[in-house]
């Protein structure tokens, strides 16, 4: 059994690697590409030899190959080594031989008792060796004959000391125990293969392209788009100046204004706060923070490229007429009732004049104080309830229709330790909060006490280069855009201050380390391939030391612990600093709303099932339509040209953002939310003749359409004034780039995306001062 052939077996459901490799590049005859799968009434098996490390094979010929899992094409010459093949009564016959090198093949039927089963036998041709010998049954009593030779052998083996390794045929013997599997035919495999080149689409995949193409743009989305910019461009006017309404002409509010309560002030509700109608909409926004964010720049402000407040906006401003707005956090719903609880923030100052007067004081919402106290962490995970506390900062709400755009949360309780050593990067208090741990991290390390020339001592000197080292570590935990952005700015941001002969921190050029630790094989899995790869190169190039396919298992007060997927072995790393920028998960208003709905509404990791209006299920018809899920709480599900299963849609600023106007233009153009599909209701004479009704009749918008995602592209900045720009309309790619041209064109976009004309001045400002000045340093 000495440099015996490989053998793999496989079924429908693994193909398992069960022998060594042997590389003797032998040549397979034309008759091995016919057939390799053999089946019965009971089951397939097959088995193959192959010369390659990949552990994953579908099929091969001698003039094709279909790739493995992995994406890598098995060219390799492979030699059969023997078949097992059942009855019906699960008897078994195996055929084995230790010579391969026959021209013909041979098949023959064999009855026994009620079942009937094939034997194979190929042949092959020999260049080097002219003997031949042929494929015979392995019989009952021949296995016997060699179990027993084979254990006198193992016996002899441990007697002299010698290490005993298993022969091929008895590796071959374990891996061709009978398995119950599907049958599947040589004739199926083959159709299945010939489909697959034969269609473009398919054929586009196995080379790893994109099967959508210029004519897949979807030319009529495009244009609904522009229209409804056309109409946006009036509409969001509407209220902004004493109630007037341009398409309705009219110069005061609805007298019956339905009220609208949207929950966050992320990207979707920001959207629908910005697109709303006044005039038709009673809007009342509730909220832990009173401004929104722009997410994408939150890494550039954590290092000081630009300043938080540039790339904020109060959302009074983004409308400055909508009814009121609520600093606090909704723990509770009535669905029927169309009431919602709300928590107030506390705004206590430090003497305390203003404790308890937002609970009590008459506002334009009329609030019912409820008798009850509640607790939230800091992280907002855990509510508490005392009544006996009596009267406190909770309200309820009434609505008509509630918006619920929370967002999602940090996802660091998965890995112990994180949650309370982790700083996170989703809010603009996140970003300041991380600024302000750099500045200390490097005044850490520049301390006395870690210093070399303080010590006389050989070991203790290298004790207090490891610790100085150890406080400037800094480890990334996620290789998305967020991780991969941070850790390019991170490393501009380092480079600059260690920098001779100006840079303030120029002792601490050798001590400052970035660390970027990722699950998966690839950073940036939502890119292409060659993104992928130029992402990690510009990350290699700059000192980013890059773990990839690895877990974090622990975060500590001064290490990580890491380990490589598949492996039990662990690593310690000190750090002074941990990142998380890896997973999210639902807040906890989420999980009290899916328990007020039907089991239906409850979506993937833990989101919220939408239909294409994004109303979420309800257990009434009363109250249905009455709840519109948005931006990354939503799980919606769409069905591409070019895809057999409806895929989600992705938890993206884009996403969370068209999903908000969709909301708003719904609601201003007034559909009625409870049929499917929604559509305009029946208006007095003066009313049906307006100018909105006009517009939306010719558009034939008479009943809503559904919410259709258009994908704009991908943007990722990877650090030295480099970023990746993955250009697309919808599916349909245009153009990728990498390098300066494409860090123009990341800061081009940003720059126009920003809430304001405000927020843009600031940005530009921030750019020309850290490129002429450098990034400001201070402590605040």
């Amino acid at each position: 059994d000495e440099g015996s052939c490989p053998v793999v077996s496989a079924d429908t459901s693994t193909l398992e690697r069960t022998m060594k490799t042997r590389n003797n590049n032998k040549r397979v005859a034309a008759a091995t590409a016919q057939r390799l799968f053999w089946s019965s009434a009971a089951g397939t098996f097959v088995c193959f030899c192959s010369d390659t490390s990949s552990s994953v094979l579908a099929f091969q010929t001698t003039t094709f190959s279909l790739s493995s899992s992995s994406g890598l094409p098995l060219h390799s010459e492979r030699k059969l080594a023997s078949t097992k093949v059942q009855s019906r009564e699960n008897k078994s016959r195996l055929l084995v031989t230790n010579d391969y090198y026959h021209e013909e093949e041979q098949q023959y039927q064999i009855n026994e008792g009620e079942g009937t089963y094939f034997e194979h036998q190929y042949s092959w041709d020999n260049d080097d060796n002219d003997d031949t010998s042929s494929w015979y049954p392995m019989t009952d009593s021949l296995l016997e004959d060699f179990i027993n030779s084979r254990q006198m052998e193992i016996e002899e083996l441990e007697a002299n000391g010698q290490e005993v390794v298993p022969t091929s045929t008895e590796i071959l013997l374990d891996s061709l125990k009978p398995k119950p599997i599907d049958t599947v035919t040589s004739q199926d495999i083959e159709e299945q293969f010939l489909r697959m080149v034969s269609n473009e689409v398919e054929y586009k995949r196995l080379l790893g392209q994109s099967p959508y193409a210029l004519n897949d743009i979807k030319f009529p989305v495009l244009m609904q788009r522009f229209l409804d910019n056309i109409e946006d461009s009036s509409q969001k006017n509407n209220g902004k100046i004493k109630g007037q309404s341009k398409l309705r002409g009219r110069d005061q509010p609805r007298d019956e204004r339905k009220t609208v309560v949207v929950l966050g002030t992320g990207w979707a509700s920001h959207a629908f706060i910005k697109l709303a109608s006044t005039y038709d909409l009673r809007i009342v926004v509730v909220s832990p923070v009173n401004h929104f964010v722009f997410t994408p720049m939150l890494a550039s402000a954590a290092v000081g490229t630009v300043e938080y407040r540039s790339v904020t906006e109060p959302i009074r401003v983004t409308n400055p007429y909508i009814d009121n707005f609520v600093e606090g956090r909704a723990i509770g719903i009535d669905v029927e009732g169309k009431k919602l609880q709300v928590h107030l923030s506390s705004l206590g100052t430090i003497t305390g004049s203003f404790k308890g007067l937002a609970s009590s004081a008459p506002c334009r919402l009329e609030p019912e104080v409820l008798q009850s106290f509640i607790d939230y962490s800091d992280d907002g995970s855990m509510v508490q309830r005392d009544k006996s506390q009596g009267a406190s900062d909770v309200i309820e709400l009434n609505y008509d229709y509630l918006l619920c755009a929370v967002g999602t949360a940090s996802r660091s309780s998965i890995v112990k330790g994180a949650k309370e050593h982790c700083f996170n990067l989703k809010t603009s208090q996140d970003s300041k909060r991380l600024r302000t741990a750099i500045g200390e991290a490097l005044e850490y390390a520049s301390r006395p006490d870690v210093q070399e020339f303080y010590y006389t001592s050989e070991e203790v000197q290298q004790m207090a280069t490891q610790e100085r080292k150890r406080r400037v570590t800094i480890a990334v935990v996620g290789g998305g855009p967020t991780g991969v952005e941070l850790s390019g700015e991170l490393k501009d941001f380092f480079a600059q201050i260690c920098s001779y002969p100006d840079g303030a921190y120029q002792h601490l050029k050798d001590d400052i380390s970035v660390i970027l630790i990722h699950g998966g094989s690839d950073l940036l899995p939502a890119m292409d391939q060659e993104l992928r790869a130029r992402a990690l190169d510009a990350l290699h190039a700059q000192g980013v030391e890059v773990r990839l396919n690895t877990r974090l298992k622990e975060v500590g007060r001064d290490f990580i612990t890491i380990g490589e997927k598949g492996s039990d072995i662990q690593e310690t790393i000190p750090v002074g600093l941990t990142v998380w920028a890896a997973g999210n998960a639902p807040v906890p208003f989420v999980k009290e709303l899916l328990s007020k709905l039907p089991p239906s509404a409850a979506g993937s990791a833990g989101r919220i099932n939408v239909d294409q209006w994004l109303r979420c299920p309800t257990y009434s018809d009363s109250s249905f339509g009455s709840i519109l899920v948005l931006g990354d709480v939503a799980c919606y599900e769409t069905q591409e040209k070019y895809e057999k299963t409806p895929q989600q849609l992705p938890q993206t600023a884009q996403v969370a953002g068209q999903q908000g106007a969709f909301a708003a233009r719904m609601l201003n153009r007034g559909y009625d939310m409870q049929v499917t599909p929604p559509k305009l209701p029946e208006l007095s004479d003066s009313e049906a003749f307006s100018l909105l009704r006009v517009w939306l009749a010719a558009r034939g918008l008479e009943e809503a359409p559904g919410f259709d995602f258009l994908s704009l592209g991908l943007l990722a900045y990877v650090g030295q004034e480099e970023a990746l720009n993955q250009v697309a309309i919808g599916n349909v790619p245009i153009f990728n780039y990498s390098g300066k041209i494409a860090f123009a064109l990341w800061r081009t976009v940003y720059l126009a995306k920003q809430a304001s004309s405000r927020n843009q001045a600031l940005l530009t400002f921030d750019w020309v001062r850290t490129k002429s000045f450098g990034r400001d340093i201070t402590r605040l």
